[in-house]
């Protein structure tokens, strides 16, 4: 992965990092391997130590790379084990490279969105039990398990009495 060149100043990228991969204070100080007073601090503008600008802006690139990607519903992504049971949060906080797990993120995200679109134009949530009970691959048999008569009775006078 090739840094891109940051101009901007570490607070701006902090703010950047911070808003792409929607975590908090507390999770953004894990991230840069110090504590939630001087994140806050480096946030507010303070310089932060020559050593953690580095990774203050590849956090911050890795964060662009990912705004370009579109991923919707990022906050919801972000922690959820995607390559060998590590998130991407844990992939930032090892300092490794982040590629696969984007690409895992990319398609998980593009998955996701297609059964979100599908599910709300294909009518799904109106099918009959029928429908639904037809989709497992071990038939229930609701008269076994006693669900058949209550469900006949309810339906002729409007109430179970079965369980009165």
């Amino acid at each position: 992965m090739s840094d891109l060149i940051d101009t901007r100043s570490p607070a701006k990228d902090l703010a950047n990092i911070r808003d792409v991969f929607t975590i908090d204070m507390s999770e953004l100080a894990i991230l840069l391997g110090t504590n939630r007073r001087t994140a806050y601090a480096w946030l507010k503008g303070d310089e932060p130590n020559p050593e953690a600008v580095p990774r203050i802006q590849r956090l911050s690139n890795i964060a662009e790379r990912v705004k370009q990607m579109n991923i919707s519903r990022l906050d919801k992504l972000v922690h959820r084990p995607i390559s060998d049971g590590r998130s991407l949060f844990d992939v930032l906080q090892a300092d490794t490279d982040p590629t696969e797990v984007l690409a895992s993120l990319q398609a998980i995200d593009t998955k996701e969105a297609q059964t979100r679109r599908e599910s709300k134009g294909s009518g799904k949530h109106l099918r009959s039990l029928d429908a639904v009970l037809g989709e497992f691959s071990v038939p229930i048999d609701l008269q076994k398990l006693g669900w058949t008569n209550a469900v006949d009775s309810k339906h002729r006078s409007g109430v179970d009495k079965s369980n009165l």
